[in-house]
């Protein structure tokens, strides 16, 4: 029999396939794609390094567990583009199941923990979730900015449709609404999109 341990630890070498997971985002030398643990951990970043901006009643341990868990269920559903519309028909019900396969694999209160984490993110009706969705939406952004714009113009991303299906994700936090709108500017200022 399967101790806490050994389940533990079977599920830590099942969720080392998350940075297999490739984005369609490129990193800053261009070559490779970002995976899903890298954007993770960028994202994680962004709510350590604005924390002191940030709402002083906003739970940061829950943030970070958000952070890294939001897209963990990608390594069974895959990564969805943004602006793949045939992609994103189906995204949810594959999300749900993945997410059911992988929580599964957990011990009995983690993986209530974990699924309620998921749900959390997924409905984004918590101040934690919405903070950590709105700085999922602007990493993108800044990715680009640092590989030049690659991963918008393979796509031909444009400004407007960038902004038509970010913008709603920002508006809520004056602190990151601003990140967004410099970011954009810069984005556009050098001719990216």
């Amino acid at each position: 029999m399967k101790t806490r341990t050994d389940t533990i630890l079977s599920f830590l070498k099942e969720i080392e396939k998350y940075k297999t997971v490739k984005r369609e985002m490129f990193c800053s030398e261009q070559e490779r794609k970002e995976s899903d643990a890298e954007h993770s951990w960028h994202l994680a970043m962004f709510i350590l390094l604005f924390k002191k901006d940030l709402p002083k009643d906003l739970n940061m341990e829950k943030m970070l567990k958000l952070a890294l868990m939001h897209d963990l269920v990608e390594i069974y559903a895959g990564d969805t583009y943004a602006f793949d519309k045939e992609g994103r028909k189906t995204k949810k019900e594959r999300e749900e199941k993945a997410a059911e396969k992988l929580f599964s694999q957990l011990p009995e209160d983690l993986c209530r923990e974990f699924r309620q984490l998921f749900e959390e993110y997924e409905n984004t009706e918590t101040h934690e979730a919405k903070i950590v969705k709105s700085f999922d939406k602007v990493q993108p952004i800044l990715q680009n900015l640092c590989s030049g714009g690659k991963s918008w113009k393979i796509h031909n991303n444009t400004y407007t449709e960038i902004d038509n299906y970010k913008r709603k994700h920002v508006e809520h936090n004056k602190l990151i609404l601003d990140i967004y709108e410099t970011l954009m500017d810069e984005a556009k200022k050098k001719n990216l999109i």
